[in-house]
């Protein structure tokens, strides 16, 4: 009886590419998803802007771990609206649960809103 060959066979020139190939595939894949977001985040952010309004909305949630993210409730027009957003660490060092932050919210939508916190200052 004859043992059976243990070693691997090498990899072949073949295999190589396709392994090449599917990298690339998800690299752009994930690219494409990537600028997806951004575009829309920033598209959403433009049409908060284009005619802003302004409410005072009250932290009712605080998440310091894994994101960092608060959740915030607002009133435009006497109905209520909640916005959950992530925020940078400094935010989370000077806001607490029951605190008050400036919400900027599209007319057209108010349930569409963006902290002005997270807004950066212009540089001029």
């Amino acid at each position: 009886m004859q043992a059976s060959d243990s070693t691997p066979s090498p990899t072949t020139t073949r295999q190589v590419i396709g392994i090449v190939l599917g990298l690339v595939f998800c690299f752009a894949v994930a690219a494409g998803i990537i600028y997806f977001v951004i575009t829309k985040t920033a598209e959403e952010r433009e049409l908060i802007l284009k005619n802003p309004g302004y409410a005072t909305g009250i932290i009712t949630r605080v998440r310091r771990f894994k994101g960092k993210r608060i959740s915030v409730q607002y009133t435009v027009a006497g109905k209520q609206y909640s916005l959950r957003t992530r925020v940078p660490a400094v935010f989370l060092h000077t806001h607490k649960k029951g605190d008050t932050t400036t919400v900027i919210y599209s007319r057209a939508d108010p349930s569409s809103a963006i902290l002005r916190a997270k807004l950066r200052p212009s540089t001029k």
